[in-house]
């Protein structure tokens, strides 16, 4: 499979992980939100999307490093620089979830 149909398969996943990224920020009102949105909701969402893209599509290297650079962004537009290692965070815990699921896909054919 090609990069180029790869990131086609992927961009319902992006576009979900984009809205979750730029989206949620926006309901936040105080410090207790924003903690939550990136210790859990955040890092839940990034497994749930990576499980998912390598059950049904494929393991893909590309896929937890777009979703990396998808949340890049937000450290600058809603948090502040220390948030930064959350990037590093996303992109394990998608590689993992990808990889997770990629092998459920494969137990299940």
């Amino acid at each position: 499979m090609g990069i180029v149909s790869a990131v086609r398969q992927m961009l319902p996943y992006l576009f979900v992980c984009g809205i979750a990224f730029y989206g949620l920020p926006l309901l936040g009102e105080d410090t207790g939100y924003f903690i939550v949105l990136l210790l859990i909701l955040l890092p839940l969402i990034c497994f749930v999307l990576g499980f998912l893209y390598g059950f049904f599509s494929a393991f893909h290297l590309v896929f937890p490093l777009l979703v990396t650079l998808l949340f890049l962004p937000t450290v600058f537009l809603y948090y502040n620089v220390s948030a930064l290692g959350y990037a590093l965070a996303f992109l394990v815990i998608t590689f993992v979830g990808n990889g997770v699921g990629w092998f459920a896909g494969q137990a299940r054919s």
